[in-house]
């Protein structure tokens, strides 16, 4: 049976408008750092309500990087249901003071074995 590539991503990207996410301040809560990433830290957090851990990336939003952002959020949008593919939960912005970049924080399903890389 021949494997068949997923559509690409490129064809259907959501417009994201950073600036209009809501903030994480009140939903998710940091614990503490599990890993760094290339554009930022992976951190076990929580949702403060429910207790539900998650896994959160904090990355700073710069210029440069907004379009590979919200790449990013539409591709855990579109595939996050996969079984191979921790959960997205959704996308927040923290509001820094001027002159600092904002924070996005992008929040996943908690898989606590750790990194993949450690496991193999």
């Amino acid at each position: 049976m021949a494997h068949q590539m997923p559509p690409s991503v490129n064809c259907s990207l959501d417009d994201i408008d950073l600036t209009a996410l809501k903030d994480p301040a009140g939903i998710f809560e940091l614990i503490e750092v599990v890993g760094n990433g290339t554009y930022g830290q992976v951190y076990k957090g929580r949702h403060t309500k429910t207790g539900q851990l998650a896994a959160i990336k904090v990355m700073d939003v710069t210029e440069d990087e907004e379009e590979e952002i919200k790449l990013e959020i539409n591709v855990l949008k579109k595939y996050s249901n996969h079984r191979n593919i921790a959960t997205y939960y959704g996308a927040f912005i923290k509001k820094s003071p001027a002159g600092k970049d904002d924070q996005l924080w992008l929040v996943m399903e908690y898989c606590g074995a750790g990194e993949l890389k450690n496991i193999c």
